[in-house]
């Protein structure tokens, strides 16, 4: 319970800022992660095992990224941002709750129109719904021009 409770405070900070805050290094957060997989495996109170599949399937991802790795320099920035988004999805299901989801940061890197340069964008999932539900109702708009209001 206490590496819960750990595992909780050092994930909602980001990568960046929890190494230069906390001085700990990328091996202190594998360590880490690895108390979680083994307090996974004995049973954790309040967590189902749907919620427990998603945690060790980020796990999975974040073990991917970190192997052979000693630092948070030796990592580019897309592995950096790989890992933060599995950070964030396990301090979702541990704090398990709709505002956690809802302000669980998602990262994602993408190609500026018109240029070759690639930029990594951050929001909060329920950013990312608001924009998309945005966009959708931009394009259910209708395209033919109704009177009134037709250029008229």
């Amino acid at each position: 319970m206490r590496a819960l409770l750990l595992m909780a405070i050092l994930l909602l900070a980001p990568i960046g800022a929890l190494a230069e805050e906390t001085g700990s290094s990328l091996q202190a957060i594998v360590e880490q992660q690895k108390t979680l997989r083994a307090d996974l495996e004995r049973g954790m109170p309040g967590i189902t095992p749907r919620q427990a599949r998603v945690i060790r399937k980020a796990q999975d991802e974040f073990f991917a990224v970190v192997e052979g790795k000693a630092t948070l320099d030796q990592l580019g920035i897309e592995d950096k941002v790989r890992i933060e988004n599995a950070l964030e999805r396990i301090n979702a299901e541990i704090v398990n709750t709709n505002a956690a989801q809802a302000d669980k940061e998602v990262c994602w890197r993408e190609q500026t129109t018109g240029s070759k340069t690639t930029v990594t964008r951050c929001g909060t999932q329920s950013e990312i719904d608001q924009a998309r539900e945005g966009a959708r109702g931009f394009m259910e708009r209708p395209r033919i021009c109704v009177p009134p209001g037709c250029g008229s």
